[in-house]
Order: C-alpha cells, then structure tokens, then sequence
C-alpha cells in the first residue's frame, strides 16, 4: 500500500504533459549518445548493449617514430584506441541508464527512487531525467 501512495503522489506531481517532456528528452540523449558511439564503436552482436571499439589505422605521416613504422603499431594508434574505449565505456553507460529511464516510463515506475522508493523531486529529473535515485541515494551508492 505504501508503494501504491508514493505512485499516486508522484502522478500528482509528474503530469502527463511533464512526462512526455522528460521522455522526448530522454530520447534525444539516446539519438546522441548512439550516434557519437557510431563514430568509434559497431555494436556488439553477440551482446546487447557493448559496443565494440574501432581500430583506425593512421597514415604513414601521423606516426611519430620510425620504430613505430616498423614495429606496425603506433603508439599514437593505441593511445587513440585506449581513449576511444573509455569514451566508449561512458556513453555505453549512460545510454543503459537513458533506456532504463525510458523503460521505467513505459512500465509506468518513472521517478520513484529505486532505493526508497519515495518520488524523485522534478528539479533532480530537470537536471538528469536519467536518473533512478533521489540525491541523497545517489551520494550514497555513488550513482
């Protein structure tokens, strides 16, 4: 019963209108975070979710040494594979936490804080409308 008051208040505070704003939100990030990745990483087929880093070969005049020429690897390349997997690692996952906030908007449990079950405050879902936590959880478990 407890769950079902802390949902009717939150509908009083989240209306429809506020929702499908937060929603139309979400899925731009999610158009974004796809396509940046798009520019470093193919998605994994085996998995659903990963993405797999690019390896761009650099050109003859962008190797800094001769060693590198000949040893096939420029270690600009691998520092340039290593900063890509990183990004790639951040939009991976923010856009898991974009699609599980549209996917609690679809089952109906958008802005209820997943450790108290208590309402977001909407200022915390202005901020971040990916959010699954109220601030003060969020400090907590570091999310």
């Amino acid at each position: 019963m407890l769950f079902k008051y802390t949902f009717d208040t939150l509908k009083i505070m989240l209306d429809q209108k506020t929702i499908d704003e937060l929603k139309t939100a979400l899925e731009k990030e999610r158009d974004l975070l796809v396509s940046e990745l798009t520019t470093i990483a193919t998605p994994d087929p085996n998995l659903k979710g990963d993405w797999d880093v690019k390896h761009f070969e650099w050109e003859e005049d962008e190797i800094t040494s001769k060693e590198e020429l000949e040893g096939g690897v420029s270690v600009n390349e691998s520092d340039e594979d290593m900063k890509n997997k990183a990004l790639s690692d951040h939009l991976e996952l923010r856009l898991r936490d974009v699609n599980n906030a549209l996917k609690r908007i679809e089952d109906g449990a958008y802005g209820i804080c997943e450790v108290c079950k208590e309402p977001i405050p909407l200022e915390r879902l202005k901020a971040n409308p990916a959010a699954s936590t109220d601030i003060k959880h969020a400090k907590e478990h570091g999310i």
